[in-house]
């Protein structure tokens, strides 16, 4: 949909709808009407060819200027100014406006494709350093862990700066490292049944008013529904000593977790959880 926009006069910005066979000029017959110096009574003729606009002169006196050029015929494009006698107009092309929408959509999904293919390796890379020197890896970055206390205790403190950096109040930060805490210990100790040789996967999302955080591991999962139902439906206590009594975890540690986060969610394996904590109360 093409428009022209009113740039001077008293009705500027102004939107016109343009149409086939739209004319200005100083006479009656005209679509636009107006009156000044040089205007003539059919000043300039807008038409529409194959859904592509043109002006042309409307009388061999007429003069139509297409940025600062003087113009018999032209086709017009998004963002050309046109002098017509008094009047002075912007062109607007709204499927123009939305193509480029959709390429900042589109450079913005390959953007997201590439933050979420790129893995680092947290023991062979300082992203202490890293992230000190690239800002955008504060919002969104996803790394590696040897599935040993050492490297989990040291993830803790390097989430827990970023997470303090990017502007969250204090006690959600308190609630979002206790999140943090007991999953990815629930990942290495009931996930990896302590196993060293495997790592764990985690991906942190600063999405501005919350933080999402993902953590992955590589054991065969478990039956997360019904330890979550349990946490939400019993008290404590009984959560604790039922999960202890079929050999499984996480009674208190799930009760804490479910009332802390803003969000919690497994995949069907059991073996991957985001959970998401609001910035602010």
């Amino acid at each position: 949909m093409f428009q022209l926009e009113v740039i001077n006069t008293a009705i500027a910005g102004k939107k016109i709808p343009l149409i086939d066979n739209l004319t200005i000029g100083a006479g009656e017959g005209c679509g636009i009407r107006a009156k000044g110096p040089g205007m003539q009574d059919c000043h300039a003729r807008f038409y529409q060819e194959h859904k592509r606009f043109f002006v042309e002169v409307g009388c061999k006196e007429a003069h139509i200027f297409r940025n600062g050029k003087d113009i018999l015929r032209a086709e017009l494009q998004h963002g050309d100014t046109l002098a017509v006698g008094p009047l002075r107009f912007r062109v607007i092309d709204q499927t123009s406006k939305t193509k480029a929408q959709n390429r900042l959509d589109q450079l913005l999904e390959k953007m997201e494709e590439a933050a979420e293919q790129e893995v680092y390796d947290f023991a062979q890379e300082d992203l202490f350093y890293l992230t000190t020197k690239d800002p955008m890896l504060r919002q969104r970055i996803t790394f590696t862990i040897p599935s040993r206390d050492r490297f989990i205790d040291q993830a803790q403190a390097f989430l827990a700066r970023l997470v303090r950096q990017s502007g969250m109040d204090e006690m959600k930060v308190e609630a979002f490292m206790t999140c943090t805490k007991e999953l990815v210990l629930n990942a290495h100790r009931h996930g990896h049944q302590y196993d060293e040789s495997k790592t764990i996967t985690i991906a942190y999302r600063d999405y501005g008013e919350s933080i999402e955080l993902k953590i992955t591991d590589q054991g065969t999962g478990f039956d997360h529904q019904k330890v979550l139902g349990d946490a939400k439906s019993l008290d404590a206590a009984a959560a604790a000593r039922a999960r202890y009594q079929s050999g499984g975890f996480g009674g208190l540690g799930f009760q804490m977790i479910t009332r802390l986060a803003d969000e919690l969610a497994y995949n069907e394996l059991g073996n991957e959880v985001r959970f998401k904590v609001n910035k602010d109360f």
